[in-house]
């Protein structure tokens, strides 16, 4: 065998184990695209919440995420943290494209999906559903759990 053939095995393997524990963890999953490691982290009040999540694209192909539609809150929004002056703040993302066989992580600092203050307040270890929407038009939905103030990864 040669290297070129042992590496790309190799890498076929790797995608493998990342879609199994992917899909262990109690996934949503439509189209060869997974949503896995799901939680929303909210403030008390009548604030923002952001979620987060790892989205594996297994479909063959790149996958765009232009939506996200969360009913329980008024508005669902992709956005990204950045540093701009010494500021930290976040910009709106009109899609993220996932290329085939790579995940992407929604996580603190960084991408996320901002949403704007449910309809009626959650209470921490309640669970809700978001509705990821592609630019195919193919659509997955995954349960995110809720988790309180100050947290800051979904373990």
């Amino acid at each position: 065998m040669s290297i070129g053939r042992t590496r790309e095995a190799a890498t076929r393997f790797r995608r493998a184990v990342v879609l199994a524990a992917l899909l262990l963890a109690g996934p949503a999953h439509a189209g060869g695209v997974v949503v896995a490691h799901a939680w929303i982290g909210i403030l008390p009040g009548d604030f923002p919440a952001s979620a987060y999540c790892v989205v594996a694209n297994d479909s063959g192909r790149p996958q765009g995420l232009t939506a996200v539609h969360a009913p329980v809150f008024r508005a669902a929004m992709l956005h990204r943290s950045v540093t701009r002056d010494g500021l930290e703040k976040t910009v709106p993302v009109a899609r993220v494209v996932i290329p085939a066989g790579w995940r992407f992580r929604f996580a603190p600092g960084g991408y996320h999906i901002m949403l704007m203050p449910p309809h009626t307040p959650l209470r921490p270890d309640t669970r809700t559903r978001l509705t990821f929407r592609f630019r195919d038009g193919s659509r997955t939905s995954a349960s995110f759990l809720v988790k309180g103030a100050g947290t800051l990864s979904g373990d």
